[in-house]
């Protein structure tokens, strides 16, 4: 019998972590020069596709910062 995995893109962090970034009127380059990072892994992770681990977290402090502020 094979496993299969199955996955909603609502179930992926750079997918949610996208919405939070909308919600928050923040755009890719704002959070990029905030996290110290550039835009283009932004776009990266908000699709799921690979980033280095420390990118990844920058950018999530970023916006969980954001949120905290309201």
């Amino acid at each position: 019998m094979t496993a299969v995995l199955t996955f909603t893109r609502e179930s992926l962090l750079g997918f949610k972590a996208r919405r939070l970034r909308i919600a928050e009127n923040i755009s890719q380059q704002e959070v990029a020069d905030k996290a110290g990072v550039p835009v283009e892994s932004v776009d990266l992770f908000e699709h799921n596709l690979p980033l280095p681990l420390d990118y990844k977290r920058r950018i999530l402090k970023v916006l969980w910062s954001g949120k905290n502020k309201r």
